[in-house]
């Protein structure tokens, strides 16, 4: 977790209010909430949802009880980001279900639910402790925990304390709690006061029914002077609110200031809101007080979360994803189908072993860990055509072009929109079009955050009709059908790299390139590579194509690695051949995790296998939207739907650019299976006069305005230093695994 909390771009597993308990022996656990807004929509639908008419099921399936979640999002909110992180990744560790338990460990997934993106390498974690305690049924639930986590390569430690005396209740509904928190760098005391950040999440109690929470989080004073490489932040919230009758007010602010080497970067928002049931008046006090009027019953939705079922017996689908495995030095890491993945600051190594524990037993399994400086891809082809891509965003190299490229396609044309200078995406306005750099018959691969690899061959004539190819990939390893006569034996055509690529050639520098000049012909210019069975390399003319030794990248794309391919199994007889090749493969090699083969073996040598995801063809089906009849290849890996085009707000968050419905049904192979909204968040529309709504609505925001939160009710959570705890996690993206079985 970032000690820059004050920006996060991601909005991630924001939850419903929570509620209700679990227990262990006689005592009652008590949840607190998951989830805190400033303001809810009108119709209080921050809570659970029931399924709209005709998309009801079968009683007491997951399908039908699965809760979908929705919340209000603003930019005036923005300062509950941190706290609404904190308390959504501790709703993963099902602390109140673990109530006098002991302490225990659990994996807590840290991914964007933002969009759905078919990049994903995988799950990423943040390791917690948590000890979670109630004296009787009569006492308050007491929650410490301790986080790990690595910010800017520096190892650190979240501690907080919850205090839950009230669950949540519809006419209470965050109940009663205090959370206090801190970050530390590992090595100072559990008892320093030198923090990264500090803050408190508090309810106040209250005898004229309504509900009242502050929020306050901050380092440093950012209004005053900061010293170089030091930054400032402070973040807080008050809100006073009648839920029933839908009234209330608030105050919000947010305020950084970081030194850069003498440059000064600042950045705040701070507003004064007052609301009643249709409306909500907002004042930004950072911008001239600037008065805006939002609408409570007019507001767009957008999904972050979606549920899988099956359509007959509409059980949630799980698939055996993955495992936690240790290192000897006691690290926990996850093991699946993208990869391995431990916290940053651990170093793997190839032949190094790793042990699956299984929750609850001393037992452990052992296997060797595999990592090959490259990886190889078995790519089965998809066709859309270019009026399914119409205006998405994707990214492009040519040196040619301009370099590093985000473009987009027309109707009729491709264009340019931005441009990486200097490691930063510069805008192109009005967009250039780039299409008199391509020749016809040219091999063109683009990156899709929602499609994963988009290529096509360029037409004489580029039309919406003009195919194009998405890819379905699964990792090559020994143990592959396509080595069990021995190395595989690919030709290249296109996008060829070479071997012992040299450093001028990896930084495109002084002219050179790490790629060969494209095939004039199948049989002029086209290379023959072979992937060894033994080392898992790929190799040109016995060398292997990957860098030289002692080369690194420091610019350019090859920072986020580099790829050769499409290869294909056999040679072709004309360019023409490639529209009709359904499988070819794909090498990528760089220092990134993706760009690497990570894998497991067992005692017998063998390759661990993981489920793959479960993939489906989707036709999108929205009068008036622009994606309405557009076909799209989604991915569902046990957890999350990918394949959702999405794009970037102004604020670095990801907002997907449409929702898939509840209810709609997708068919892969045989199988059938339906999906549910569960979460995601609404935004309010402005309306146009707001002085004249203002007025007819009676609204005075000088009238009483909410004092701002200071840091003085914050204390220190005093829990000290983590226990040592043992055991395997026991949980794993709030997925138990007392089972002992990942799934």
């Amino acid at each position: 977790m970032s000690n820059r909390l004050l920006f996060p771009s991601l909005l991630l597993a924001l939850a419903a209010c929570g509620g209700g308990g679990g227990s262990t022996g006689d005592i009652q656990g008590l949840q607190g909430p998951s989830q805190v807004s400033l303001i809810d929509t009108n119709d209080g639908s921050s809570g659970s949802l029931r399924l709209p008419a005709g998309v009801r099921g079968v009683a007491g399936s997951d399908y039908t009880t699965d809760q979908t979640n929705l919340w209000v999002r603003d930019d005036s909110m923005a300062a509950l980001d941190t706290v609404n992180m904190i308390l959504s990744y501790l709703e993963q560790t099902h602390y109140w279900e673990q109530t006098n338990a002991g302490a225990y460990r659990a994996l807590v997934e840290a991914s964007d639910r933002g969009g759905g993106d078919r990049g994903n390498n995988g799950p990423s974690y943040e390791e917690w402790v948590v000890e979670s305690t109630r004296e009787s049924n009569d006492a308050p639930q007491v929650v410490k925990f301790w986080i790990s986590s690595v910010d800017s390569g520096q190892p650190q430690t979240i501690y907080g304390k919850l205090i839950v005396t009230a669950a949540p209740t519809d006419a209470d509904p965050l109940g009663q709690f205090t959370l206090n928190f801190k970050q530390l760098l590992v090595g100072q005391a559990p008892e320093s006061t030198d923090t990264n950040f500090e803050g408190y999440l508090r309810t106040v109690s209250r005898t004229d029914g309504q509900t009242e929470v502050e929020f306050f989080n901050g380092h440093g004073d950012p209004a005053g002077s900061v010293a170089i490489g030091e930054r400032a932040m402070r973040e807080r919230a008050h809100v006073i609110a009648n839920k029933a009758a839908g009234t209330g007010r608030a105050y919000a602010e947010q305020s950084y200031k970081e030194n850069q080497g003498g440059s000064i970067y600042t950045s705040s928002g701070e507003y004064q809101l007052q609301f009643n049931a249709d409306y909500v008046a907002r004042r930004d006090v950072a911008n001239g007080n600037t008065l805006s009027v939002l609408d409570r019953n007019d507001y767009s939705t957008r999904i972050y979360q979606y549920g899988l079922y099956d359509a007959t017996t509409e059980a949630k689908v799980t698939q055996m994803s993955g495992f936690p495995v240790q290192d000897a030095a006691g690290n926990n890491g996850w093991a699946g189908y993208h990869g391995i993945w431990f916290p940053g600051n651990v170093t793997l190594t190839n032949g190094q072993t790793l042990y699956r524990r299984a929750f609850g037993s001393n037992t452990s399994t052992p296997y060797t860990l595999v990592i090959v400086d490259g990886k190889l891809l078995k790519r089965t082809r998809s066709s859309i055509t270019v009026a399914d891509i119409v205006n998405e965003d994707m990214e492009y190299f040519s040196p040619s072009a301009g370099g590093e490229l985000k473009v987009r396609f027309t109707s009729s044309d491709i264009v340019k929109f931005a441009q990486r200078v200097s490691g930063e995406w510069q805008t192109i306005d009005p967009p250039i079009s780039i299409a008199s750099s391509f020749t016809t018959g040219q091999f063109l691969n683009f990156w899709s955050q929602a499609r994963g690899s988009v290529e096509m061959i360029w037409p004489a004539t580029l039309a919406t009709s003009t195919s194009a190819f998405v890819w379905e990939a699964t990792t090559i390893t020994s143990d592959s059908p396509e080595l069990a006569s021995g190395d595989l034996t690919l030709e290249g055509y296109f996008h060829m790299l070479r071997a012992n690529i040299t450093s001028n050639q990896a930084n495109f520098q002084s002219g050179e390139s790490p790629y060969l000049p494209s095939a004039t012909s199948v049989s002029s210019g086209n290379q023959t590579y072979v992937f060894d069975k033994e080392t898992l390399m790929l190799t040109l003319g016995g060398d292997p194509v990957n860098f030289g030794s002692g080369v690194s990248v420091s610019q350019g794309p090859g920072q986020f690695g580099l790829d050769c391919g499409p290869l294909f199994p056999g040679a072709l007889s004309s360019f023409g051949d490639i529209a009709t090749q359904s499988v070819t493969y794909n090498w990528t090699i760089g220092s990134n995790s993706w760009n690497r083969l990570q894998a497991l073996q067992d005692s017998s040598s063998a390759y661990v296998q993981f489920d793959p995801p479960i993939r489906f063809t989707y036709v999108h089906d929205e009068t008036g939207s622009p994606y309405d009849g557009r076909t799209f290849f989604l991915q569902w890996d046990g957890t999350n739907l990918g394949g959702i085009p999405w794009e970037q707000g102004e604020d670095g968050r990801n907002y997907p650019r449409f929702n898939i419905p509840t209810g709609t049904t997708l068919t892969s192979g045989s199988t059938t299976y339906k999906i549910k909204q569960l979460e995601g968040e609404q935004l309010m529309v402005e309306v146009g006069s707001p002085s004249t709504v203002y007025t007819a609505q009676g609204f005075d925001l000088d009238g009483q305005t909410i004092t701002a939160p200071t840091g003085s009710p914050y204390e220190d959570p005093a829990i000290g230093a983590k226990p040592t705890v043992t055991a395997a996690p026991l949980y794993v993206g709030g997925v138990s695994q007392a089972s002992g079985d990942g799934n």
